[in-house]
């Protein structure tokens, strides 16, 4: 099976695309770009693409909201994954070596407070976490080191140093799995993710709300984007989650006549192991 990740081996996206299929043979395909991503399962050279969506820190990435709207590609997972953050380096190397640390900008943000009693160790934005261990081995300067995973320090053969040196320790990120739309979606499902547009009428936003709560539908997540082009004209992003498709496709049936665009972007099942063991921890 060939999962498109963002990245190179042992990215995040790696350590979630493995979680989600757990023990399955899996040929991750690397792709710098989330579009090159959401590319390769479009054009077929990919069986599914896993794209992150939010952070329990940073927030959403709207970016990639767009993105599957604009690609041909639907969900049909989900999985949250802890983003635990390693000091990692090459072999032998001690902090007092360090003169240099590499990560993505957001793994830098998220650990910016261990490196403050360490003045002399300048951080070096890099695309990609498993990227930035990537080029730290096949540089060979010991005075490098880098920030990311467990999983990219052991595929690179290189050692974690400082574990967990990120601030906030539940610092979670969910993904999305996608797939071409034009293949079969899932018999059952529980939770689906839509983007909305709404007529023009005066509060049209709130019967919308009050439809959804009608029928039962738990609304887990809401969000508003501008329209370009359209000033104070927003696209909302919504995932619900339910316990009797029939009552999910009333709702739908229901709150069409109040908008001018529904956009199913996918059908799946809530992640409930990631969930549990979220709030567990």
């Amino acid at each position: 099976m060939k999962v498109a990740i963002q990245g190179v081996r042992g990215a995040f996206h790696e350590v979630a695309a493995r979680e989600f299929f757990q023990n399955k043979p899996l040929e991750i395909i690397e792709k710098l770009t989330f579009g090159e991503l959401l590319d390769s399962v479009v054009d077929g050279d990919s069986d599914y693409g896993i794209i992150a969506i939010e952070n329990t820190i940073a927030g959403t990435i709207h970016a990639n909201l767009k993105l599957l709207r604009q690609k041909r590609v639907r969900i049909c997972g989900e999985v949250s994954i802890r983003i635990r953050q390693d000091l990692v380096v090459l072999p032998g190397t001690k902090l007092e070596d360090l003169r240099e640390v590499r990560s993505h900008y957001m793994a830098i943000n998220q650990s910016r407070d261990f490196f403050q009693q360490y003045p002399q160790i300048r951080l070096v934005e890099c695309d990609d976490t498993a990227l930035a261990i990537k080029q730290i081995k096949e540089e060979g300067d010991p005075s490098v080191g880098a920030i990311g995973g467990e999983m990219a320090a052991r595929i690179y053969g290189l050692d974690v140093l400082v574990p967990g040196i990120e601030t906030n320790k539940k610092n979670y990120t969910r993904f999305l799995i996608v797939k071409r739309e034009d293949l079969p979606g899932l018999e059952a499902y529980n939770k689906a993710s839509l983007s909305i547009v709404l007529s023009s009428h005066m509060g049209s936003l709130s019967q919308i709300l009050s439809i959804i709560a009608f029928y039962g539908i738990d609304l887990t997540k809401i969000e508003s984007l501008p329209i370009i082009g359209e000033p104070l004209n927003y696209m909302f992003y919504i995932d619900v989650r339910f316990e009797r498709m029939e009552r999910y496709h009333n709702m739908l049936t229901a709150i069409r006549p109040l908008l001018k665009e529904l956009d199913i972007l996918g059908e799946y099942m809530a992640d409930e192991c990631s969930w549990q063991r979220i709030h567990d921890q």
